[in-house]
């Protein structure tokens, strides 16, 4: 009876209890606040950007043994897409109706996306590339260079930068999930915007910290307990050990980076600072279990666990049509809220 109890009692903890952020983060003031500074956390993201796994070709970030990854991004882009565009095929179409487009990619890293996208422009453009990271922007550099193409990446704080001109298109994948000061940033795009012009961006939206919703953690809770240990294996949170976890591993992922630290912010604030375009709600929990965490634990090559994989994808296309679950990723396009006055 001890033992049923003590179970019970941790399955509330870890499944029925809210969690989030121990310390709201808000502005960088707040980070003060947090054991880690916010110099501290520039120099551990960047360690962290430098050392992941990349494709030498593309420089997009690699995913060693691990296709239910894709299958889910595939499925993602695909479900949110603008009139059936995803982000990689919306700005060329913008571009490729204009007789000149300027754009502004703000956090590119190794402008992997970026490089897609102009490879797709038939029509003259230019692409600004804007990191804080040097080396994934000299990487950048050379690619660009290599290939022909009309970028220019520059290592920049967007906090700092005056835009002496306007741009027709601002694209952000998946880096406005790391900014703090999410108000300024959109007054600085609204800022770098023709009248006429676009913001477009791609990005995780789950509860700050990459904490789970409360719906979202019962839901993973449950699923968890029906899904055999073998694909319950952590492959990232336990450097050197093979561990399986009973319930999905949740913690600040904030706390020592810039990851997801305002990411639930992120809806609101683009609904107050733009006249949305588009707002396309991506997938409910597919992320949790394809991505590096346990997505390695499922082998496509084998009937069982394609079969497991499409009632996964199933599972989360009902869960987002049903809106059971509220969606972790979004595609959002968005316009000047006013035009500049004359």
């Amino acid at each position: 009876m001890r033992r049923w109890l003590h179970r019970v009692g941790r399955f509330y903890d870890r499944v029925i209890r809210d969690h989030h952020q121990p310390v709201p983060i808000r502005t960088v003031a707040d980070v003060a606040r947090t054991p880690v500074s916010y110099e501290q956390r520039i120099i551990n993201e960047n360690w962290t950007f430098d050392t992941k796994p990349r494709d030498a070709e593309s420089g997009h970030e690699a995913a060693p043994g691990n296709l239910f990854v894709f299958k889910y991004l595939n499925l993602e882009r695909r479900l949110s897409a603008c009139h059936g565009r995803d982000m990689w095929q919306f700005v060329p179409h913008v571009a490729n109706g204009r007789q000149h487009t300027r754009i502004l990619s703000i956090g590119c890293g190794t402008c992997a996306t970026e490089m897609e996208i102009a490879q797709q422009i038939t029509r003259p453009y230019v692409i600004d590339c804007m990191d804080l990271n040097a080396a994934l922007i000299g990487w950048a550099t050379q690619q660009a260079q290599a290939r022909g193409l009309n970028l220019r990446p520059m290592v920049a704080d967007l906090n700092e930068v005056t835009f002496t001109e306007r741009y027709d298109l601002v694209m952000i994948h998946a880096a406005l999930h790391h900014f703090i000061e999410l108000e300024q940033v959109c007054e600085r795009i609204n800022d770098a915007l023709t009248d006429d012009g676009y913001f477009v961006t791609y990005e995780p939206v789950m509860r700050s910290g990459m904490f789970l919703f409360r719906r979202t953690r019962i839901f993973l809770g449950l699923l968890f307990l029906l899904l055999p240990a073998r694909l319950r294996v952590n492959h990232q949170d336990y450097p050197g050990e093979t561990r399986v976890d009973r319930v999905y591993y949740e913690y600040d992922r904030s706390g020592w980076t810039f990851e997801s630290i305002r990411s639930g912010d992120i809806p609101d604030v683009l609904r107050q600072y733009f006249r949305v375009v588009h707002f396309g709600r991506g997938m409910t929990f597919l992320r949790r279990v394809s991505d590096t965490l346990y997505g390695p634990n499922y082998d496509l090559g084998t009937w069982r666990d394609r079969i497991i994989t499409d009632a996964l994808c199933w599972l989360d296309r009902f869960c987002r049509a049903t809106r059971l679950l509220p969606p972790e990723g979004l595609f959002f396009i968005g316009q000047r809220r006013a035009p500049r006055p004359k």
